[in-house]
């Protein structure tokens, strides 16, 4: 097994590994089927085997089974995740885990953005519960809309860097 970088609540962050693949996909939420079916060009497959190696990219696990598939773009700050369906029996202990996750994907950027399908109602509720907050509307090329939700990292003020404090004499 390999070794999280985060345990909570039952639940472990992993690097994602070639095992999770075929189960996770096989397993992948309704929502996140009908959501790639619409908006993307890849397979839920495809688009994992292309990130199997990303190192930024992990798998929260249950029992050894990966009930979500999360990732991060250090450089922009641009997340994203994926739910199995064996999600909704674990979801108040992902949703609580998710303020370390937050905490740890801060530490690689201070300033979080993640886009959302307008028909994921129930993710909207968990970023804002998380801190995130709406910026705007995307149109998609297809003509889907997306919703951009920005979170900056509580440690970090905004507008507050050290080369912008002021200098006291």
């Amino acid at each position: 097994m390999a070794k999280p970088f985060l345990e909570e609540r039952g639940l472990r962050l992993v690097a994602l590994e070639q095992r999770h693949i075929l189960p996770f996909v096989a397993n992948l939420s309704s929502e996140n089927l009908r959501e790639f079916e619409t908006l993307y060009e890849r397979s839920p497959l495809e688009s994992l085997e292309a990130i199997v190696h990303n190192p930024l990219v992990y798998a929260v696990e249950k029992d050894g089974q990966a009930l979500a598939v999360t990732g991060i773009d250090p450089d922009h700050g641009f997340m994203w995740a994926m739910f199995s369906k064996d999600m909704r029996k674990h979801w108040i202990s992902f949703a609580r885990a998710s303020i370390k996750l937050m905490a740890f994907y801060n530490l690689l950027h201070p300033r979080l953005t993640c886009d959302v399908w307008t028909e994921n109602e129930m993710i909207h509720q968990w970023l804002v519960s998380l801190g995130f907050l709406p910026e705007r509307d995307i149109q998609t090329a297809n003509g889907q809309v997306v919703i951009r939700f920005v979170r900056c990292s509580p440690q970090v003020k905004s507008g507050e860097t050290v080369t912008s404090r002021p200098v006291l004499h």
